[in-house]
């Protein structure tokens, strides 16, 4: 289960405002609705971190559970976060649990506009790679006694995830969007697009 406050992304400290305008604003990036993309896993989480953080005895619990005293015994310590019906949050949990916090993937790429687009705005198709858990496999890297032909004996194959992002109008050269991926089996991909225009 991921930190709420990480979620939200404010500090532990932050207060009822600050929540709620983290909130509103990751609401609107990832509601299925207005977002166009299938985010309802990210959406669901975000709610559920919201519901917590905004609520001050839920709050006041979720702290204590998050930050025991000393000598304390935290018997959630292994809770692994269930969210039906992806399967893969509950392997990326085992994965966690077994191997640590895996790092987040890092891209960058420009976008060449031309002035008309820049002005109005625009909606850029773009394939963003992503190194993604074998289907074949299961990400074991081994079909029966045999290497898996897929990947390679890697457990990991390469995927081409597709993203549309809307340029708003107005845009000017060298602006700077940054977002982040993560569909089922992969990583957490953090994204940096710079504009360009010509």
């Amino acid at each position: 289960m991921r930190d709420y406050y990480d979620v939200l992304g404010v500090a532990p400290d932050a207060g009822a405002d600050e929540i709620k305008r983290a909130y509103r604003q990751l609401a609107r990036r990832y509601h299925p609705d207005i977002s166009g993309d299938d985010r309802g896993t990210a959406f669901l989480e975000l709610s559920r971190a919201y519901e917590v953080l905004a609520d001050p005895q839920r709050r006041q619990s979720y702290d204590a559970a998050l930050r025991p005293s000393p000598g304390a015994v935290n018997w959630l310590s292994d809770e692994v976060a269930i969210d039906f019906p992806s399967v893969s949050s509950v392997l990326d949990g085992m994965r966690q649990s077994f191997f640590g916090e895996m790092p987040n993937a890092r891209l960058a790429a420009d976008v060449e506009l031309t002035p008309e687009e820049a002005f109005w705005g625009a909606q850029v198709p773009f394939l963003v790679p992503l190194r993604g858990t074998c289907a074949d496999c299961g990400g074991r890297g081994e079909v029966w006694e045999e290497w898996c032909g897929a990947c390679g004996g890697t457990g990991e194959v390469l995927l081409e995830h597709p993203v549309r992002l809307r340029i708003p109008a107005g845009v000017r050269p060298g602006a700077r969007f940054r977002f982040s991926v993560m569909p089922a089996g992969t990583l957490l991909t953090l994204i940096e697009v710079r504009v360009t225009v010509r």
